[in-house]
């Protein structure tokens, strides 16, 4: 399939956050670049019109792809860069949508806070709010907070984000709980190791399941070499005892099937550069008590140099219980020179489909995408939204520039709709954070289901001004495949 993608930039506005302009598009496409500058109008004109804005920004209803800035960085310590944000997370219940995402990304690691933003109309509007209680914890101690995730428990109607934190004396698991996605409590200590890493959250939603109303959080611990399961029963109020799902993997992240199941899909990697090795998957039939261990698929990726692009799944379940596993792999490029973006599915967390390109560009095109953010329809099985970055074809001969884009499948994987770019202006490496394994805009994006409409969060970078970063954590508002504007 060929890519569907405005090629023409006819305005750009860089603007600093006491200015204001107005800006108009054309009868062609347009990309029209407002965020991170004062309040401005924006009106698009005919054509498939692509807008990157700030939350305040006037954006007529003529503009039809309009990415809306989450996140502002607040903060000022000296080792992290300033302004940007990175890592996003979403999650949508009833109307409501809930994102959260680093603030201040630390060039050794992690960040200044935990950001969060909650929309009540389905993506189309936002509000900001940052985790209390993290950046310091009980001893006084500075912390960095990193890999936050986020669920909603439907029983307790309660909205919980998980997040990492590391000080001087280790690191340790929270939770942070809210009633309606913007105020949010001290944080809840779920773990505390000496290396602990990349946690996720997941809450069982299903009425017909015996686990009805609880919740799950996932993670590594490297000093003991395993993969962990914790859960809750009470809305994140307390936690139960660490239970071994497996060895160390990476990048656990827990779905729930109608009946119960726990499923948990991560990365087994081998070599530093995690480039080879195995998705797996890990299953649980009794409220994450025991758990049994099953492989997705072996992994063939390249590296997204000068990207940090671990290959790490995303994953998520439909209303029939099929789970779906997304991660970039370089399988299917001669010479595995490039990466796709590759789909693998199951209906059991056991026995999984061999995996499948996305055929978002043609097999030969330079183009190689990484960090796919997928959501699955809890309305309609086998709907499914993705979003992805991607370096821009033939960009990395001189110098890489990355995108964004996304695209929609209503056949369970199996034909998807040409893909949509999201970012109005191709981002230059310089313009993002710096972070171990390379220049960052997370290890993972997200998408979720919302109330007749699909919203996915990725990051957007526009060049430096006044000596600090302009990279954020973007949302967009889109109709689900099949259905109009």
């Amino acid at each position: 399939m060929r890519r569907f993608l405005p090629l023409i930039v006819l305005a750009l506005v860089v603007v600093s956050t006491a200015a204001a302009a107005t800006v108009r598009g054309t009868a062609k496409n347009d990309l029209l670049q407002t965020a991170f500058g004062g309040v401005d109008r924006v009106a698009c004109g005919r054509g498939v019109d692509v807008v990157s804005a700030d939350a305040a920004d006037k954006v007529s209803s003529d503009c039809e792809v309009v990415s809306r800035r989450l996140s502002v960085d607040p903060y000022s310590n000296r080792d992290s860069q300033h302004e940007t944000a990175v890592e996003p997370d979403d999650f949508a219940y009833g109307s409501t949508v809930v994102a959260t995402f680093q603030i201040g990304r630390r060039t050794g690691g992690a960040s200044s806070n935990i950001g969060t933003a909650v929309s009540n109309d389905a993506g189309r509007t936002w509000q900001r709010s940052t985790l209390p209680g993290l950046t310091v914890n009980a001893g006084g101690t500075e912390t960095a907070a990193s890999d936050p995730s986020v669920a909603f428990d439907a029983v307790h109607s309660t909205w919980l984000v998980s997040s990492l934190t590391i000080h001087q004396g280790g690191s340790d698991v929270f939770v942070s709980r809210s009633s309606d996605g913007l105020h949010w409590s001290a944080p809840v200590n779920v773990a505390e190791g000496q290396i602990l890493d990349k946690e996720w959250v997941a809450c069982d939603n299903n009425p017909g399941s015996k686990f009805h109303g609880r919740c799950y959080v996932e993670y590594t611990d490297d000093q003991k070499n395993i993969t962990v399961s914790q859960s809750s029963d009470d809305g994140g109020v307390t936690w139960s005892q660490p239970v071994r799902a497996t060895t160390v993997l990476v990048g656990a992240q827990p779905v729930i099937q109608p009946n119960g199941t726990l499923v948990v899909v991560a990365g087994d990697y081998r070599g530093e550069e995690a480039l080879q090795g195995a998705i797996i998957a890990v299953r649980s039939t009794d409220g994450g008590a025991t758990f049994q261990r099953f492989t997705v698929s072996d992994l063939q990726s390249t590296t997204d140099d000068p990207m940090r692009a671990i290959s790490l799944p995303s994953v998520d379940v439909d209303s029939n219980g099929t789970i779906y596993s997304a991660w970039h792999d370089c399988r299917f490029r001669v010479g595995c020179n490039q990466n796709d973006i590759v789909l693998s599915t199951s209906a059991d967390g056991a026995t999984w489909t061999p995996p499948a390109r996305v055929p978002v560009v043609p097999a030969g095109s330079t183009e190689s995408e990484f960090i796919p953010g997928l959501g699955a329809d809890p309305s309609n099985p086998g709907h499914l939204a993705l979003v992805y970055a991607y370096f821009h074809a033939g960009s990395c001969r001189r110098a890489c520039t990355l995108g964004v884009a996304f695209t929609q499948s209503a056949d369970g994987g199996k034909t998807w709709s040409r893909a949509q770019r999201l970012d109005a202006l191709p981002i230059k490496m310089s313009w993002l954070p710096r972070a171990e394994g390379g220049q960052m805009v997370g290890d993972y994006f997200s998408t979720a289901f919302v109330s007749g409409r699909v919203v996915p969060v990725y990051a957007l970078a526009a060049p430096f001004r006044n000596g600090r970063f302009r990279e954020g954590i973007f949302a967009t508002s889109l109709k689900p495949l099949g259905q109009r504007r």
